[in-house]
């Protein structure tokens, strides 16, 4: 029994470790280049499916596999954006149109409530201290 329980373990240790990303402690990033405006995508952390990354897509490319309390960000033209997020590029994950104006910074975040998944944008100040205490992980 005992031995079972110890290889449990090694399991999900390596489990965990092969799913982890590269990520580093907030940074500001550079401001948009004329024309573009800049995108963060935040996941929170979240109950059910904790263990996997959240691919986020825009426009129905995926970006970026956050997991809980991380970020990316990226350039997005001005326009009419579809943003979505779920465990893996699909066309019934959550999603919302995001109206991008250039020069401005938008924050989506991937989140649940009473578990329900959610996307939703939040405001500019809240979102930066959002970002703040995360961890990016950068598109790729």
């Amino acid at each position: 029994m005992k031995s079972i329980l110890i290889m449990m373990l090694v399991l999900l240790v390596t489990g965990c470790a092969g799913r982890s990303t590269s990520s580093q402690p907030y940074f500001e990033p550079p401001p948009p280049p004329q024309g573009k405006a800049l995108v963060y995508m935040m996941r929170t952390q979240v109950i059910q499916g904790s263990f996997w990354e959240s691919v986020f897509s825009i426009n129905d490319s995926a970006l970026v596999g956050l997991n809980s309390e991380t970020y990316s960000w990226v350039y997005v033209s001005p326009g009419l954006h579809k943003v979505s997020a779920g465990q893996r590029p699909h066309p019934k994950n959550v999603f919302l149109y995001l109206p991008v104006e250039q020069g401005k910074e938008y924050f989506v975040e991937y989140t649940q409530q009473n578990m329900a998944e959610m996307i939703r944008v939040r405001d500019a100040k809240e979102g930066k201290n959002m970002v703040m205490g995360y961890s990016y992980v950068p598109v790729k």
